[in-house]
Formats: structure tokens, sequence, C-alpha cells
């Protein structure tokens, strides 16, 4: 197939720098032809579609070796600029039996869809709560600011953009699209819009809620994504740190031996060991809420079971081993066993209310609410 002149040659081709590249994308090519093949024959019918077939995996592996390289395994995003690769030689070879533009995009969506299809639903998830974690926004932050360098003139440049608090969790700006100027330098700039469309099946796939009002391939100054969690109380609220979270369990412990200790300084041990026990789940109710309302904390239980499991500890070495060199205390109910019981309700019962009263108060916006 005769292939348009470059408008501009990549300044670095990918497989030069990776030489497995070809290799690898062709094995991907061959173990998709089960499923390119069952939406093809709905679309084309079963006379000539091996050859088209063929066609397209010949035009793939001319059009893998034109792909710029933008850092490879070190720069995520060459795997959305290599998938770009392969739509367009199928376009290449369906376009002249009659696909449309309109038609290219559902089709393409179908096979995304189908591809995802093959790994197991848990997985998909569980890939969307890593891309939506603190880990990856700040990876996704470190990209943006290399990106803004532009070292490499073939690859994105994008801005990240912190959550708001109940509309979004974080978002990205790209200014420049590595597809957009691959296309062009292959004369195929028509495909960008469809190729932009894949965003929405992959999204939905993996659980995560993707506003966008714009794109460059639209014309727009920008790509405005906009991510969040489905159904989350705590959209755009930093999700509190373990650091944080160990640091108000440590006060509270604090706070409660503060207590105990002014207690059995002024009255009876009975007395003490009942005013503590009142005033324990008191103080980490406090700290709990001090924890919810400031961030986007983790789960009630996980809260209380680590605040628990704090306070335990350090009675154990604090209090029972340098202290009273006696672990005696432990076979007390009122003065220990009931104190850890309480703490634990009154931190999970602190952090489901102001949960569900944060999940109250935030609503999902719309796919395009004009943010």
């Amino acid at each position: 197939m005769t292939t348009p002149g470059l408008a501009q040659e990549p300044r670095e081709y990918a497989v030069n720098r990776d030489p497995r590249l070809r290799r690898h994308l062709l094995r991907q090519f061959d173990r998709g032809v089960t499923t390119l093949r069952d939406l093809l024959v709905h679309r084309f019918g079963e006379e000539g579609l091996d050859v088209s077939i063929a066609e397209a995996r010949a035009e793939y592996e001319a059009v893998i070796d034109r792909l710029p390289w933008i850092g490879g395994s070190a720069n995520p995003r060459s795997f959305n600029l290599y998938g770009s690769a392969l739509w367009l030689a199928l376009w290449r070879v369906l376009e002249p039996r009659g696909l449309t533009l309109d038609e290219a995009e559902g089709l393409f969506c179908e096979m995304f869809k189908a591809y995802w299809s093959r790994y197991p639903r848990v997985l998909a998830r569980l890939y969307g709560r890593v891309r939506m974690g603190p880990a990856n926004q700040k990876k996704v932050r470190r990209l943006a600011i290399a990106s803004q360098q532009r070292t490499n003139p073939d690859d994105y440049v994008s801005r990240f953009v912190p959550g708001e608090p109940g509309r979004f969790d974080f978002g990205i700006d790209f200014v420049e699209c590595a597809i957009i100027k691959f296309l062009h330098a292959e004369g195929a700039e028509e495909l960008a819009p469809v190729l932009c469309e894949l965003d929405w099946p992959l999204t939905e796939v993996i659980g995560i809620e993707l506003v966008r009002t714009t794109t460059l391939a639209q014309g727009g100054e920008r790509c405005d994504f906009r991510f969040r969690r489905p159904g989350a109380s705590d959209v755009g609220i930093p999700r509190a740190s373990l650091a944080a979270l160990f640091a108000h369990g440590f006060v509270g412990w604090a706070a409660c031996a503060a207590l105990m200790g002014g207690l059995l300084a002024t009255v009876s041990l009975t007395t003490a060991l009942t005013a503590h026990a009142v005033g324990a789940p008191i103080i980490f109710a406090a700290v709990t809420a001090h924890l919810f309302l400031r961030s986007g904390a983790h789960p009630p239980i996980v809260v209380a079971t680590i605040f628990t499991a704090i306070v335990i500890t350090l009675d154990a070495l604090v209090v029972a081993w340098l202290i009273q060199r006696s672990f005696a205390m432990f076979s007390s109910v009122l003065g220990t066993w009931l104190p850890f019981a309480l703490i634990f309700v009154s931190a999970f019962v602190t952090g489901t209310l102001l949960k569900h009263r944060r999940s109250s108060r935030s609503g999902s916006p719309a796919r395009n609410p004009g943010l």
C-alpha cells in the first residue's frame, strides 16, 4: 500500500532505540487476530477478509518503523502512541473498502473493549485504583513537569491539575499531543478525533469517571482530562498519608495517657479507670473527626483498626514494659480491654458518619459539565 509522504520526520525512530519493539507489537497483533476477525466479519463479510487482515498487518509493520521515540518504557505515554499505529494501519486498509470515520469510531471502540475483556474485571478495576492513587498522581505530575522542557519535539506536553473537592480527583491538560504529531506526519490528521473517543471505553472498563470538554483534535487549545472515582465521598480531597494516620493515632494515645496520669494523681484507681474508659473513646472520636475533615481519609474500618493497634502497641511497650515493668494491666477488662474496644468503635462510627455526610454532599458531574 502506498504511504503518504511524511510531513516532518521524527527526530528519532522508536525501533532504532528498541529493536524488540517491532516484534513485540506484531506479536500483539497476531494474538488479537481472532477478535479482529470476529468484528470485521460483521462489517465486511467473509469474502476477502483474510486478505484485508494480511494487508493490515503489513501496513502495521511499515507504520511501526516510523513511530517516533518519546522515551519507551520510561515514558508510560509511549504505549498510547504505539497503539495509534495499529488504528492507523487498520484505517488505511479499511477506508478504501468503505469504512467511514463514524463507523471507524464504533469499530475501534468495540475492538478496544474486546481487548480489555480478556482480563478479569477485578484486575481491570485494580488497575483503575492504581491509576487514581497518590503514587500515580505524583508520577503524572513529574511527567508533566518534564514534558514542559520540550526536550523531545515528538513527545506530549502536559500540565498537572490538582483536584477540586466534590468535582474531580486530579486532571491533566495536554497542550501538545504526540499522537496528533504522528498522524500529521503520516498525513492522517482526520483520524485524531476518532482515537480521542477511545478514552471513554478505557475509563469505563477500569472504573474511572472521565470528564472532558475539549480536545486538541477538535481544534481546542488543550485536552482537558478530569478524573474522579465514581461514588467516592472524598473526591478531590488529598488522601491522608500513612504518616498522618500514624501521627493521629499517636496523638490520641498520648492524650489518653495524659488523661489517665492526671486521674491517677487525683482520684481513686476505680474512678480513674472508669473515667478513662469514658474519656478514651471521646478523645479518639475527636482525633478521627480531625483526620476525616481535613483529608480524604482511608476507610473507617482501616482507621479504627490502625488506631486501636497503635494504642495496644504503645501501651504494651511504653506503659507495661518500660514504666510498670509488668503486663498485669492486660488482665483488667475495665482498665485495658474495654477502652481498646471503645476506641475501635468510636473511631469506626465517627469515620463512617463523616464519610456518609461527605458522600451526601458530593454529587457526580455530568460527562460534559463545562469545567
